[in-house]
């Protein structure tokens, strides 16, 4: 018969206490490292899809005259011209790192309005493209041109539609000139 004596804590073997505590500290150890792995792993698929989807373009007014021949089309009230569209060439790079279709661009204050031609550009990363967009100036409230705020609507190579205004606008100086003497002319 086996007496158990209650007042004195059980006696288990050394060899085997060791045992349990090298499995249970091993067991965590490689929990940690799985844990750790999946939570890069994580990590980085995010930043690589949020990359993916990031947008950065610039947009240059071009200083050339007239596209294509065309002078601008204007309204005459009193013999005076009151307002000029001029059709120009934008440059639009993609500093972005996946290529993206930019489908739209437009600007707008008091007097003064840009609106791109709609239609498709797939532009490759790091590449540039030009573009039509028509001006339309107010001739008493629309000069000078200076900086307007643009909103481009662009698609991802992913199909995402999205719209994103440039942070600092758009500069439209290299236009102004050419408005100015539009603005000046005699009506016919």
């Amino acid at each position: 018969m086996n007496v158990i004596d209650l007042d004195r804590p059980a006696v288990v073997p050394p060899a085997r206490s060791r045992k349990l505590h090298l499995l249970v500290a091993s067991a965590l150890v490689i929990g940690a490292v799985l844990g750790a792995s999946a939570t890069y792993g994580w990590s980085a698929g995010r930043l690589a899809a949020d990359r993916e989807r990031q947008v950065s373009v610039f947009v240059f007014a071009e200083a050339s005259p007239f596209v294509d021949g065309s002078p601008a089309d204007s309204v005459v009230l009193n013999g005076r011209v009151a307002t000029v569209t001029l059709t120009r060439r934008v440059t639009l790079v993609n500093a972005g790192p996946v290529p993206i279709n930019i489908r739209d661009l437009s600007a707008s204050r008091p007097g003064v309005s840009v609106r791109g031609v709609d239609k498709q550009r797939w532009v490759a990363a790091g590449a540039t493209v030009q573009a039509d967009a028509d001006v339309s100036v107010d001739c008493v409230h629309g000069l000078p041109l200076g900086r307007l705020p643009i909103t481009l609507s662009v698609q991802t190579f992913d199909e995402h539609d999205r719209e994103t205004r440039l942070r600092e606008g758009f500069d439209g100086t290299p236009w102004s000139e050419q408005a100015e003497v539009a603005c000046t002319a005699n009506g016919p």
